[in-house]
């Protein structure tokens, strides 16, 4: 069987025979974690603008716009997809690089809408397509992302395409043509990270996922066998000639995919969470505040460096790649969250007094983890002379590093609280806590503020 055929049939597999027990828990807390992320993107500039566009360019009543209105099935997967990464507060793998859910899931939900879905095969649909993004990802992992291809929206769109492809019924020759229209539909750049067009990316991946499944189930033409062969998909976005089929054909880590899936506690970019997470410590532990702070020097891997590229972010996009706006923001806060990362505060004359504190290292191979580890060693200085430092090896939400339930779910209310009252956003966290025993996507779309239908 050729490499993408074969990865077809896995997907087809997964999805028919519902969730895998080990997945179900971790999915669940994923699901219920984007939906409370894209209801406040909906509401955030980026989701205004997306809302706007597709209101004008993708409408229909078939799906549920996240946060009020319809559009069409591909119109939804772009808003939702864009609303999940909009603020960079959605959930990322622990191995790689890649935001997994907002894609997938944006696509799932569009379609099981369009399809009436129950919980089970909406939670099957999604495993599915968390497991061809992972395997895709590894595949062609670093080379692929070192050239400047921001991996959840070109990989993510593969996701997208088995999340949707599986939920529309389709055989495995029908997904594996399916993966050839979204091979030359997947597209994004790591050059528009503190944009607007960052967050599109998940919504990109989402709609030409969701577009090639339909187009593939519609009887539309492709190739079959995209990622493989030196045209193929694994070659071509792989410069570096390590593209590793082996990863497409086992799933990396011996794990599935969802299994890896960590949860972000801050929003913004993961290379920031160890540092801000031991911050967080040193200032609860030390009752420490800016005006006691001689100095704080966070030192990360020297990876890191490509992806903190604002050290003096001028909006709150920019902030979320800048280590001395995160740091600055827990010293004067004790954390940091949604009320933080505003244009307002990052440009308050206390932030910035604060970001001047801050001073950035790189060190090769910090703790001699691989570079999505994501550690960080924070030293604070303080005016009376005393030197406080914590560590964190790994970024805190992660499967190796996790944070209590209380944290998600406060999370889950924080986002969501601009459209649902807590109330009705406890129904929708109910409803994905038992996701499997949903009997009809319309009753969670119901509760998250109306659904589309045909």
């Amino acid at each position: 069987m050729g490499l993408t055929l074969d990865l077809a049939a896995t997907a087809t597999e997964t999805a028919a025979g519902g969730p895998p027990p080990a997945t179900v828990d971790r999915a669940k807390l994923a699901i219920r974690d984007y939906l409370g992320v894209a209801l406040y993107g909906s509401q955030h500039a980026v989701g205004e603008r997306i809302g706007a566009f597709v209101d004008a360019a993708e409408p229909g009543t078939a799906a549920t716009l996240l946060g009020g209105g319809t559009a069409s099935t591909t119109g939804a997967a772009l808003a939702n997809g864009t609303f999940g990464h909009a603020i960079d507060y959605d959930d990322t793998f622990e191995s790689i690089v890649l935001h997994p859910t907002a894609p997938v899931f944006a696509a799932a939900l569009a379609t099981g809408e369009r399809v009436g879905a129950d919980g089970e095969a909406l939670l099957g649909s999604y495993a599915a397509g968390v497991e061809v993004a992972y395997r895709i990802a590894h595949s062609v992992y670093p080379g692929h992302y070192d050239n400047g291809w921001h991996l959840t929206g070109t990989v993510g769109t593969f996701g997208a395409t088995a999340a949707a492809g599986t939920l529309l019924g389709g055989t495995p020759e029908t997904l594996a043509r399916a993966f050839g229209i979204a091979g030359s539909l997947s597209s994004a750049l790591k050059k528009n990270f503190g944009t607007m067009t960052k967050p599109l990316h998940a919504g990109h991946a989402a709609e030409m996922g969701t577009r090639a499944a339909l187009l593939a189930d519609a009887g539309f033409g492709a190739t079959d066998e995209v990622l493989e062969g030196p045209m193929g998909y694994g070659s071509v976005m792989n410069p570096t000639g390590t593209f590793d089929e082996t990863d497409v054909r086992e799933s990396p880590g011996g794990h599935w995919g969802v299994e890896d899936i960590g949860l972000k506690p801050y929003p913004s970019g993961v290379i920031t969470h160890a540092a801000m997470e031991a911050t967080r410590r040193l200032v609860a532990e030390h009752d420490l505040a800016p005006a006691a702070v001689e100095r704080a020097t966070v030192t990360l891997d020297e990876a890191a460096s490509e992806m903190l590229i604002h050290a003096d972010p001028g909006d709150e996009l920019e902030a979320k790649f800048s280590i001395e706006f995160c740091l600055a923001a827990v010293l004067r806060e004790g954390d940091a969250g949604v009320a933080e990362f505003s244009d307002e505060y990052v440009t308050a004359p206390e932030t910035r007094e604060a970001m001047a504190l801050v001073e950035r290292a790189f060190e090769p191979g910090l703790f001699g983890e691989a570079f999505a580890g994501y550690g960080a060693r924070v030293v604070i200085e303080t005016t009376g002379g005393e030197e406080h430092v914590a560590e964190e090896r790994r970024a805190p939400g992660s499967p190796s590093n996790p944070l209590p339930e209380a944290r998600w779910r406060e999370k889950f209310h924080e986002c969501a609280a601009p459209v649902l009252d807590r109330e009705a956003a406890e129904r929708v966290a109910s409803l994905t806590d038992d996701l499997e025993d949903l009997d009809d996507v319309d009753t969670l779309l119901d509760a998250l503020g109306g659904n589309g239908g045909d």
